[in-house]
């Protein structure tokens, strides 16, 4: 599949659509943007998506900024749907403070993604 980079952003970022549910419950949430940030060692999503699947916290952890400011969340696990393809079990830490998902490595590296930057086209 290829989604296109959103131009709501400059320059304009790339993103995938996805969906959440708690895991092995099969109860999506709506599809939302989530932006691909391969510089980000983890997944964060906002805790308003969160708190209504009731998905399971997995642990306590803290998050650092390339500024090194920390925040304390939790990390919660859940099953993402991308496209046709759901990935189960991943871990993704609660932001109580953002409105935006940020797709980091540790969900990345499970999938198959090649920017055309040119094209301003995602391909996964």
């Amino acid at each position: 599949m290829i989604q296109p980079y959103s131009q709501a952003y400059f320059p304009p970022m790339p993103m995938l659509d996805v969906a959440l549910a708690a895991p092995q419950t099969g109860d999506w949430s709506d599809t939302v943007s989530a932006i691909v940030d391969t510089g980000a060692d983890f997944t964060v999503v906002p805790l308003a998506l969160l708190r209504p699947l009731a998905a399971p916290i997995v642990r306590p952890a803290t998050l650092s900024s390339q500024w090194q400011d920390r925040r304390f969340v939790y990390v919660y696990e859940v099953d993402l749907r991308i496209g046709n393809e759901i990935l189960p079990a991943v871990d993704v830490a609660g932001d109580p403070f953002s409105n935006e998902i940020l797709l980091g490595r540790n969900l990345l590296n499970r999938l198959d993604l090649r920017h055309e930057g040119p094209a301003l086209s995602l391909h996964y």
